[in-house]
């Protein structure tokens, strides 16, 4: 068939679609003019959930309304039940297995005992000291002295309480051999002068528990007072009047010598911190502070 034997006359563009027909064929589908970018990006904004609106979102459960709670917060852990031991460490643990002092010897007493809030640093059980190493009877840190001297320590520092001082005990009661061993490492050493000078003694009033090395500290924090030269320093610089000692140093060392004096201690001018009761039957001993 041609267009001029056509009977309706149709458009060109329409031919296709007959003979399509006329042979049994479906019709092809209309072209479709696409539709332009504008639209495309309008169908899609069309297609999503407007933000605004909620309604498609889950409600939120608050804790308060929650079905189920939630986990409480940690708190302090339970104490053991008893018999048993806690796992918690104190701050400071101490081993079970530290051993204990022996029991002073018969008229003397602790004086961690017998001064409640005194500071003690026993250095002779360390290797603090001007030896360098701990000495013979100071396997434990004790600090032992005859019960008169005692006593007398107590009230001297019941009158630094108002100020809130307290002492700093060094070196109480000292075994003999502890003595012999100061002497025989100034000999080994070269500095036998210290024994010549006074420093160092064979047999000091240590070794008879009535003599005492200590000096002023804050109550509390134990902080020792200036006192121009350290504890154990061995020269002239320790001497009580030595001219290097003025001002506050000066001062500290005669309110610690005024204590002492009041109840009956007697001061060594070589070594401030060093201080003699003269009890009266006192004599050396050698006995260790370990069992």
């Amino acid at each position: 068939m041609s267009e001029r034997t056509c009977p309706l006359r149709l458009p060109r563009r329409c031919l296709p679609a007959l003979l399509a027909v006329a042979c049994g064929a479906p019709p092809p589908e209309p072209i479709r003019r696409p539709d332009p970018p504008d639209d495309l990006a309008a169908a899609a904004l069309h297609a999503l959930p407007d933000l605004r609106d909620t309604s498609h979102v889950p409600e939120v459960i608050s804790s308060e309304s929650a079905a189920t709670p939630s986990p409480p917060a940690p708190s302090d852990p339970l104490p053991a039940p008893a018999g048993t031991a806690s796992t918690a460490l104190p701050a400071s643990p101490v081993p079970a297995d530290t051993p204990k002092l022996r029991p002073p010897p018969p008229g003397f007493v602790d004086l961690r005992a017998a001064l409640p809030g005194a500071c003690f640093a026993v250095r002779y059980a360390t290797a603090d000291n001007f030896t360098g190493a701990p000495l013979p009877g100071y396997d434990l840190p004790g600090a032992w002295l005859r019960e008169r001297p005692a006593a007398a320590l107590a009230r001297a520092q019941a009158t630094l309480a108002p100020e809130g001082l307290t002492f700093l005990v060094y070196d109480a009661y000292r075994p003999a051999s502890a003595s012999l061993a100061m002497v025989e490492w100034a000999e080994r050493s070269g500095r036998r002068r210290l024994v010549d000078d006074g420093y160092i003694a064979r047999r000091s009033g240590h070794n008879r528990g009535d003599t005492v090395d200590l000096t002023l500290a804050r109550a509390g924090s134990c902080e020792p007072l200036d006192m121009g030269s350290p504890w154990d320093h061995l020269g002239p610089e320790s001497n009580f009047s030595n001219k290097h000692a003025s001002g506050p140093a000066m001062n500290n060392r005669r309110r610690l010598r005024r204590a002492l004096q009041s109840v009956g201690f007697t001061p060594y001018d070589k070594e401030w911190w060093h201080f003699s009761f003269h009890d009266q039957g006192a004599v050396p001993l050698d006995v260790p502070y370990a069992p």
